[in-house]
C-alpha cells in the first residue's frame, strides 16, 4: 500500500498466490481482487471519518463527505481513499481545509475571507475567527445566513450559499435602522482590534463579530494515511477471502 498527500492507495502483490491457482481460479482473480480492494477502501473511508469524530470538535457532514474512495477494477487493481479536490459542490473542497490537518501547514482562505482580502479589508497573512458574541451553528461554525447579511452590509457581492447581491447605498437608506445596525470594518488607524464589527440598534455600542488574527500553521491532527494503512492491515485478508469465494460462486463454467 502506498500513499501520496490526501490519497492513500491500496494494492497487493498476489503473484505468489496466483501460481497455485487453477485456470478457473486465475480467471476470477482480477474480479476477486477488485472486490476485496473496494471493500477495504470503503472501510478505510469509514475509519478516517470515525477518526475525524475523535480528533475534531463536531466535524460537519460536509467535511466528512469530503472523504471518498476510488474503486479498483479488473483492469486497474488499485483502490484509494481520497480527500476530494474538485469533486465537492459548493464551498471549499475537502483538500483545502483537511489537507493542513493531514500534512500540517496553513489552511486555505475561505471564500468570504478571499473576498474580504480582495477588497483590502483583511490584511495579508491573517484569517478570520468568530468573536465571543457571535452565535455559531451546531458544528461551531459561523452560519451562512450571518455571513450573507454581513457581506451585503460591507457591499461585497458575496457568492456564498443563499447570498444576495451587495446592498447599495440606496437600498441601505430604505432600511430605517441601517445606520445603527450595519456591519463595518474599522479603519486601519482605529483603536478597535482588526475585524468586522456590528452596531447595536438604538445605541452607540459596537462589538466585534469576526476578528482578523495572524494565520498559524496547523500541526498534523488527522492521521489519514496511518488510519487507512492500519485498517487495510486488519481487514484485507478477510475481505479477500470473502471476495474470492464470491468470485468463484459466480464463475461461468469452462
Amino acid at each position: 500500500m502506498t500513499g501520496a498527500l490526501v490519497r492513500a492507495e491500496l494494492r497487493w502483490d498476489m503473484r505468489a498466490f496466483e501460481a497455485k491457482l487453477s485456470a478457473a481460479e486465475r480467471r476470477q482473480m482480477p474480479y476477486a481482487m477488485a472486490l476485496a480492494l473496494n471493500e477495504t477502501a470503503r472501510g478505510g473511508r469509514a475509519a478516517v471519518q470515525k477518526e475525524m469524530d475523535r480528533v475534531f470538535d463536531r466535524p460537519t457532514p460536509y467535511a466528512k463527505r469530503g472523504v471518498v474512495y476510488d474503486k479498483a477494477t479488473r483492469d486497474a487493481p488499485v483502490a484509494a481513499v481520497v480527500l476530494t479536490g474538485d469533486r465537492t459542490r459548493g464551498g471549499l473542497p475537502a483538500t483545502a481545509f483537511l489537507g493542513p490537518q493531514v500534512e500540517g501547514g496553513r489552511r486555505t482562505l475561505k471564500a468570504f475571507e478571499r473576498q474580504l482580502q480582495d477588497r483590502g479589508l483583511l490584511p495579508s497573512g491573517r484569517v478570520v475567527v468568530p468573536a465571543a458574541r457571535t452565535k455559531l451553528d451546531r458544528y461551531g461554525n459561523v452560519p451562512q445566513s450571518f455571513l450573507n447579511r454581513m457581506m451585503a452590509d460591507l457591499q461585497i457581492n458575496y457568492r456564498g450559499a443563499g447570498a444576495e447581491r451587495a446592498r447599495t447605498d440606496r437600498s441601505l437608506k430604505r432600511n430605517r435602522n441601517y445606520r445603527s445596525a450595519r456591519f463595518f470594518v474599522p479603519a486601519t488607524a482605529s483603536h478597535l482590534a482588526p475585524g468586522v464589527y456590528q452596531r447595536v440598534p438604538g445605541s452607540r455600542e459596537v462589538f466585534p463579530v469576526l476578528l482578523f488574527v495572524e494565520a498559524r500553521a496547523y500541526a498534523v491532527r488527522l492521521r489519514f494515511h496511518d488510519v487507512v494503512r492500519e485498517h487495510a492491515a486488519r481487514h484485507f485478508a478477510r475481505n479477500f477471502t470473502e471476495a474470492f469465494a464470491k468470485a468463484m460462486r459466480t464463475a461461468r463454467p469452462g
